[in-house]
């Protein structure tokens, strides 16, 4: 009989290995693309992350640069400091070197190009704001004494420098037994030897490199230096590091990594006793104090005064960052600016001016004191200082400059000792690759009427900063490449950049001369509808120079702007006969503060989740009570 069931009987297979090889193919393309997906979204994510934490970084400093700004005070002085350093100026600098020893060195930042450049700009001020030291009781573990007080606090932003080899402090409870080897001895810090690179006529820089195919002796010299021994022992570095510790590698790290620092230094003095006292190296006899902001302090008497041939002989330890105070009272800092050396006689000592080199008026005396206007002091007989000659004429810019420098600030405190936290107290940015500094004169900036010597005759007008829109970049005496498109937007003040429309004073001035008066004097209607034009009574050179070089070979470019204690007087009192009062005589050291300051930076992530960074950029208007009443609108 037959079998139907078997007839009918439905036969089962598996997948054949085409369909597997298909399957598992297309498995993985959905695996790849969620994958790549799956990292566009992560990227997406980190990157948004990264700009968020850089943009709360920057509003966090752009609130604290606000906040001292809208503090600044006019009692002091204001300087800028530009530096513009080469991506590849340690790779120059090694192949310079004989036989180029050592592995080369990399680029400053190596996200940008071989010849891009770096800024490092500085700004300091003085800022009026009661202020605490935060540093103090560096003879106990206790802290039970008081901190320093002060009203006013100079205050300087730019960079600072990192050292993280160097040792700890060792606090003074300590025991000899109990310090660990190779640290510094008890009461004492370890910090760079700036005084001897200076006799090296060399500096600590934030990009400074440490070649390590050369010997140790060409790296980084430092010092023991104590910071809580008696008045009369403080900061003796008669204790000399051996050999073998002297020198350190303080190669820096690159421009991404580079801290943004505010570091603030209180003005206070305890005690009635004259400058450079040892009395002056302790407040209170608790928070170490440097004795002066000037690394030069030309208020020394005795035989440590500049008719000695020295100027200050106390350690830089404002640099060292280990302190926040400093034994020189506002008031103090304006009296040595006004004199030029001991003040004995301050009739024949006084720095009239805050000039530039060659700006010299021999047997002048235009307002009747007795002293030759502009005529240099002989603040040293002999032997030259500083690298100066003798009878060399330091007037107030010497000073002002004098105050700026790197300081050593660190991301972590090498103990917990107050000594040592003041390194992180100063850190304000933890990764900014660009820190750059610009000024502006609002328009208007330096009129003046001021009275006319004529009995009887109206006052005169001495016209302000004129801008006119449509000028162009540069007039037809600059650069031609610039002269073809009207400059428009505020003009801004600096390290020469003419690409972002920036350029020093002087050059605006070079290309937009004053308008010269006649008889005298410009009328006041004179001035509208011209081009633009720089202020009748602000000299320029008074105020700001641009330097080639920075340093020797590879050129660096350098730009100083120094404003002095002169905002509110434009003319020279002239005295004449029975003491009649004339003013008709432009003041040269006249220098009102800028309207506003701009602030541009770069900042990073220090997490590398963004190559390049982000720029920041802001502008602070500076407050009237600072630029003076010759400040123009804003």
């Amino acid at each position: 009989m037959f079998n139907k069931t078997a007839q009918t009987r439905t036969v089962r297979r598996g997948f054949t290995l085409t369909e597997i090889l298909v399957a598992v193919g297309v498995l993985l393309a959905v695996v790849v693309i969620t994958g790549r997906v799956f990292k566009v979204a992560t990227d997406v994510t980190a990157s948004g992350q990264a700009t968020i934490d850089i943009m709360q970084e920057a509003a966090a400093i752009e609130a604290r640069i606000r906040k001292d700004i809208s503090q600044m005070s006019s009692e002091g002085f204001l300087v800028i400091h530009s530096v513009e350093v080469p991506n590849n100026v340690n790779i120059l600098e090694w192949q310079n070197e004989d036989g180029s020893q050592g592995e080369e060195p990399t680029l400053l930042n190596p996200t940008l190009p071989v010849d891009a450049t770096v800024r490092c700009d500085q700004l300091s001020f003085f800022v009026s704001n009661p202020t605490s030291s935060q540093v103090s009781s560096v003879g106990s573990a206790l802290g039970t004494h008081p901190s320093a007080q002060g009203q006013n606090a100079f205050v300087t932003y730019g960079h600072g420098v990192q050292l993280p080899g160097l040792k700890p402090y060792t606090p003074e409870f300590l025991d000899n037994s109990s310090v660990p080897l190779g640290s510094p001895p008890v009461g004492y810090g370890h910090d760079p030897d700036i005084d001897q690179l200076e006799a090296d006529e060399s500096e600590l820089t934030p990009w400074r490199y440490d070649n390590p195919g050369l010997d140790e002796d060409q790296w980084l010299p430092t010092v023991w230096t104590d910071y809580s021994s008696p008045v009369a022992g403080l900061y003796s570095q008669d204790q000399q590091i051996p050999d073998a510790q002297r020198y350190v590698n303080a190669t820096q790290p690159d421009a991404r990594q580079w801290v943004l620092a505010r570091q603030a230094i209180l003005l206070a003095d305890d005690d009635q006793q004259y400058p450079g006292n040892e009395s002056k190296r302790q407040y209170l006899n608790n928070v170490p104090s440097a004795m002066s902001i000037f690394s030069n302090d030309a208020r020394r008497t005795g035989s440590s005064s500049l008719n000695g041939g020295d100027l200050n002989t106390d350690p830089p330890v404002i640099a060292y960052g280990r302190v926040d105070v400093a034994a020189i009272p506002i008031d103090q800092v304006r009296g040595l600016l006004l004199t030029s050396r001991q003040q004995g006689n301050a009739q024949n000592e006084i720095m009239r001016r805050c000039m530039h080199d060659g700006d010299i008026v021999a047997n002048v005396d235009e307002d009747g004191d007795g002293i030759n206007d502009m005529e240099p002091r002989a603040v040293l007989e002999s032997p030259a200082i500083f690298g100066l000659p003798p009878n060399t004429y330091l007037g107030q810019r010497f000073f002002m400059k004098d105050t700026v420098r790197w300081p050593r600030v660190e991301r972590v405190a090498p103990s917990l000792t107050k000594v040592d936290q003041a390194l992180v107290n100063h850190a304000l940015g933890s990764s900014c690759s660009s820190f750059q500094v610009e000024w502006t004169y609002a328009e208007g900036t330096g009129e003046a009427s001021v009275p006319n010597p004529i009995d009887g005759a109206p006052n005169q007008y001495w016209h302000g900063v004129h801008y006119s829109p449509w000028d162009p970049l540069l007039s037809a005496s600059g650069d031609p490449e610039y002269t073809d498109e009207p400059w428009l937007g505020q003009r801004w003040f600096g390290l020469r950049d003419i690409d972002r429309g920036v350029m020093p004073y002087s050059d605006f001035v070079w290309n937009y001369p004053r308008l010269e008066p006649e008889d005298g004097f410009v009328n006041a209607d004179s001035i509208k509808g011209k081009v633009s034009a720089g202020a009748f009574a602000i000299d320029p050179y008074a105020i700001d120079r641009e330097y080639p070089t920075f340093g020797d070979d590879p050129p660096y470019e350098e730009y100083w702007a120094t404003f002095g204690l002169n905002q509110d007087q434009p003319s020279l009192p002239l005295t004449q006969g029975s003491g009649a009062t004339w003013s008709y005589e432009r003041d040269r050291s006249f220098a009102p503060w800028p309207s506003a300051i701009r602030i541009t930076m770069t900042i990073n992530d220090p997490q590398g989740r963004l190559e390049q960074g982000q720029v920041y950029q802001f502008v602070v208007e500076v407050p009237e009570q600072a630029r003076g009443r010759f400040s123009g609108g804003i």
